[in-house]
């Protein structure tokens, strides 16, 4: 028979706890899933379930912090290099953007319908992390305007137009559908890059 995990396990057990809750959350809903659903998943008892964490709606906030964290980490520092010019860092974001939304399809879908769930300060943070990365990419597009890269007319509204359009693959793509991972990226930077109108010649390579 297998050894329950306990408390001893740390780190790695909150973790597992995280991926576990991720798949059941995403495989049967945030309501029909229960901390012991979790607990049983993971092979640890409740209440090594609830030393880690106090309620559902702890794990929850779990998942979504650990992905916008990770996230933020991911995209950012490319949004902020400025050896590369506005276009390569935003054709690079969009491949991030998709790639990681794809990978982590179970925390995303978790996280974004059902923020209802969570206390005011916990979505405060998370709307902290989206306003990190909003503001990156807004940065970068005014950049590219600024640097006669991109046409654009009005900056909120572009800004938006693009994330809106990123953050909507996740209700439609599959990787058993027509189109591969890799097509879908490509359609979307040249898509991204259409909107902003970007010039020829200034899709890749560093900034001069």
């Amino acid at each position: 028979m297998a050894r329950k995990k306990s408390l001893d396990d740390g780190p790695v057990l909150r973790g597992q706890i995280l991926e576990c809750a991720s798949r059941l959350f995403y495989e049967r809903g945030f309501g029909a899933t229960s901390i012991r659903d979790i607990a049983e998943a993971v092979g640890i008892s409740s209440s090594t379930m609830y030393h880690h964490f106090t309620n559902k709606q702890d794990v929850l906030h779990a998942i979504v912090f650990r992905f916008m964290t990770d996230f933020v980490e991911a995209t950012v520092p490319t949004l902020s290099d400025r050896s590369l010019s506005p276009t390569e860092r935003i054709r690079r974001t969009v491949r991030l953007h998709i790639e990681i939304s794809d990978d982590r399809r179970p925390e995303l879908l978790v996280g974004n319908p059902i923020r209802y769930a969570l206390a005011p300060a916990q979505k405060e943070q998370g709307v902290k992390l989206q306003t990190i990365y909003h503001d990156a990419v807004r940065d970068t597009i005014k950049e590219g305007a600024q640097a006669g890269e991109f046409t654009v007319e009005n900056l909120a509204i572009t800004t938006m137009a693009v994330l809106d359009m990123l953050n909507g693959i996740r209700e439609w793509f599959s990787p058993n559908g027509p189109l591969t991972r890799a097509e879908v990226i490509d359609h979307y930077v040249d898509l991204v890059l259409t909107i902003l109108a970007a010039r020829p010649g200034t899709s890749s390579g560093s900034a001069i």
